[in-house]
C-alpha cells in the first residue's frame, strides 16, 4: 500500500483508510504492507533523520498503524531500502554513497558495500521502530540495482578497497570477467555477502526497541540467480535466522511457472533448518509490470499457495486490488 492511494489531506485520506480497512477486513485481509520510505528517499513517518515528503504535513504512518490496530491488522512498514534516487538529505550531502559504475557513471542507489550506507538505512528502521508500536520493518529493494545490467555492483575506489582488504581481489584490476575466473566469483560473493550483512546490522539494532521486532523481505523468484546477480540470498537469511518471513515476488499469470516458483520457495523456506517457524508468504500479482491478473488468475494462485502449506499470501498491490478481486476473496472465505 502507497500514502497516496489515500491522498495527502488528512480528513479525506482517514476516511478512505478506514473504509478500506474495513473493505480488507471483510474480504479477510490481515496483515498490511505500508510504504513508508520509497524509492525516491521520502519517507511517510515522524523522523529526525530521513526527508519527509512535502505533501503530507502530518503523520500520515502514525494515523494508518492507529486505525489498523484498531482493526487488529498487522502492519508492515515497507522500506525501499537502497534506492535513492531524489539524492535527498543525508544522501545529497554523501554523493560517494551512490554505486559508481566501471566508467564512474553513478546510479540512484546507494552502496550495501559501504558501512556507512547501511548504518544510515538501518537508522531508518530502527527510528521508525523505537517511535511506533510495530511489530515488523519490511524489507524491499534489499539488494543491488539489476539495471543497467546484471550484475551491477559499485567499482568506487573505497568498495574496491574494501573488497583488496578482505579477499585480496580489486575488481578493476580483473582481465576475465566471468565465472570462470576464481577472483571474479570472490567479487561476486564479497557483494552478496555485503547485503547479508545489512540484514544481520539490521536485526541487532532491532533489538535495541526493548520488543520483538520481526523482519519481512520482498525477494526475487529465483534464490541462485538472485545470489548471483543482485546480491539477495535469501535462502541464506532464512537458513540463519536472519529474516521472520520470506515474500517472494512470483508476479505471473502462467499458472505452472508459478506452481513451480511457489513450491520451490516454501520448499527452501521450509528446509533451512531453522525452529521458530520462518513464514513463507508468496506474492501475488495483483497489477505489475510483469503480468495483469483476474479474479480467477488470483483465486487460483492463492489455492495453490494453500495445497502447498505457504503461510499466506502477499497482494501486489492496493491500487490494483480493485473491487471485483476483494469480492473474489470475499466468496472464498464464505465457501
Amino acid at each position: 500500500m502507497h500514502p497516496r492511494f489515500f491522498g495527502t489531506e488528512r480528513g479525506p485520506a482517514l476516511e478512505k483508510i478506514r473504509a478500506t480497512l474495513d473493505r480488507y477486513a471483510a474480504a479477510g485481509i490481515d496483515s498490511l504492507f505500508m510504504l513508508v520510505k520509497d524509492t525516491s528517499g521520502h519517507v511517510y513517518y515522524r523522523s529526525g533523520t530521513g526527508v519527509p515528503d512535502p505533501a503530507y504535513d502530518w503523520d500520515f504512518f502514525g494515523a494508518f498503524l492507529d486505525e489498523a490496530r484498531a482493526r487488529r491488522m498487522t502492519v508492515h512498514p515497507w522500506f525501499c531500502v537502497f534506492p535513492e534516487g531524489g539524492l535527498l538529505g543525508e544522501v545529497r550531502a554523501h554523493p560517494e554513497w551512490l554505486i559508481a559504475g566501471r566508467g564512474g557513471e553513478l546510479v540512484r542507489t546507494v552502496n550495501p558495500a559501504l558501512p556507512e550506507v547501511r548504518a544510515y538505512e538501518v537508522g531508518l528502521m530502527a527510528e521508525l521502530a523505537a517511535r511506533y508500536p510495530v511489530d515488523w520493518i519490511h524489507l524491499d529493494y534489499i539488494r543491488f540495482p539489476c539495471e543497467p545490467e546484471e550484475p551491477y555492483f559499485s567499482y568506487d575506489a573505497r568498495t574496491r578497497e574494501l573488497c583488496k582488504a578482505e579477499t585480496g581481489v580489486d575488481p578493476l584490476a580483473l582481465k576475465a570477467r566471468d565465472s570462470g575466473n576464481p577472483f571474479w566469483n570472490a567479487w561476486l560473493e564479497w557483494n552478496r555477502d555485503q547485503v547479508t550483512r545489512f540484514v544481520a546490522e539490521l536485526r541487532t539494532a532491532l533489538r535495541a526497541a526493548g520488543r520483538p521486532v520481526r523482519i519481512s523481505a520482498a525477494v526475487f523468484p529465483d534464490p541462485a540467480n538472485a545470489a548471483v546477480l543482485i546480491g539477495q540470498d535469501w535462502v541464506r537469511w532464512a537458513a540463519e535466522g536472519l529474516v521472520d518471513m520470506l515474500c517472494p515476488m512470483l508476479y505471473t499469470n502462467d499458472a505452472a511457472l508459478f506452481e513451480a516458483l511457489a513450491r520451490r520457495a516454501t520448499a527452501l523456506g521450509r528446509g533451512g533448518g531453522r525452529t521458530g517457524g520462518l513464514l513463507v508468504c508468496p506474492g501475488i500479482g495483483i497489477g505489475t509490470s510483469h503480468n495483469q491478473a483476474t479474479p480467477e488468475i488470483m483465486a487460483a494462485e492463492v489455492g495453490v499457495s494453500r495445497s502447498l502449506g505457504a503461510d499466506g499470501v502477499v497482494f501486489f498491490s492496493s491500487s490494483s486490488l480493485t473491487e471485483p478481486f476483494l469480492k473474489a476473496l470475499e466468496d472464498a472465505r464464505r465457501r
